[in-house]
């Protein structure tokens, strides 16, 4: 059996994936010390650092890093309205935070009482959009 480990040093600012992501991504590359000590945390009791973050201003951006990511076999944590109580948006991973700028509604329609959304928009944000249409999300975090 051939295993290969992979080894990330987080924080490499000046490291290939961060210049790359810098050059390619429309949006933040934050792979600086103060930025990953931000996103090492959640709601929940776990911290784990990230390798980085990038913080896309488009959908085309966001997949773009995730391609960035894919091709130097660096995990792909994505980040969307902040909603995990438990550590899913914590780990030693490229997190691609979409709460700042992909947080819109896309689609609804009101008769089949279906949305579709972008994956960074917070729940209160969502619920205040359905309450003129007697609709609702009833996740209760």
């Amino acid at each position: 059996m051939n295993l290969h480990r992979l080894e990330f040093h987080p924080g490499a600012a000046d490291s290939g994936l961060a210049q790359r992501l810098k050059r390619e991504v429309e949006g933040e590359c934050l792979f600086d010390r103060a930025s990953r000590g931000r996103y090492a945390t959640d709601a929940s009791i776990y911290q784990v650092e990230p390798v980085g973050v990038v913080v896309p201003r488009t959908e085309a951006a966001a997949v773009r890093a995730m391609e960035i990511a894919l091709e130097a076999g660096v995990p792909v944590l994505p980040r969307g309205a902040g909603t995990s109580q438990c550590g899913q948006t914590v780990g030693a991973a490229l997190i691609i935070d979409h709460s700042k700028h992909l947080n819109a509604v896309v689609e609804f329609d009101a008769a089949r009482a279906s949305v579709t959304v972008q994956p960074g928009i917070v729940l209160d944000r969502l619920n205040a959009f359905l309450r003129p249409h007697g609709l609702w999300f009833p996740v209760d975090v």
